[in-house]
C-alpha cells in the first residue's frame, strides 16, 4: 500500500478508531473499565489493611532485632 492509499484509508475510520497493526487483531483502542462493586471495594479495603498491618510488623521486628543487636 503506498503512502496515499493508506491515508485515504486512515480518514475513511471514525474519529477514535485505530487500524490493527501485525499481531493486534481484536485488540481494542481503549479498554473497558468494569464496573466497581460494593463488595470489591470491600476487598480492596481489607488488601490495603493486611498490607497495613504487615508493614507494620516487619517495622516492629526490625526495631526489636536492632535493640537486640545494641545489646
Amino acid at each position: 500500500m503506498s503512502g496515499s492509499d493508506a491515508e485515504s484509508t486512515q480518514a475513511k475510520l471514525p474519529k477514535g478508531d485505530v487500524r490493527a497493526g501485525p499481531g493486534d487483531a481484536g485488540a481494542s483502542d481503549r479498554p473497558l473499565h468494569r464496573p466497581e462493586t460494593p463488595s470489591d471495594r470491600k476487598q480492596g479495603r481489607s488488601a490495603t489493611k493486611l498490607l497495613m498491618w504487615l508493614v507494620a510488623v516487619g517495622f516492629l521486628v526490625v526495631f526489636v532485632l536492632n535493640i537486640a543487636a545494641l545489646v
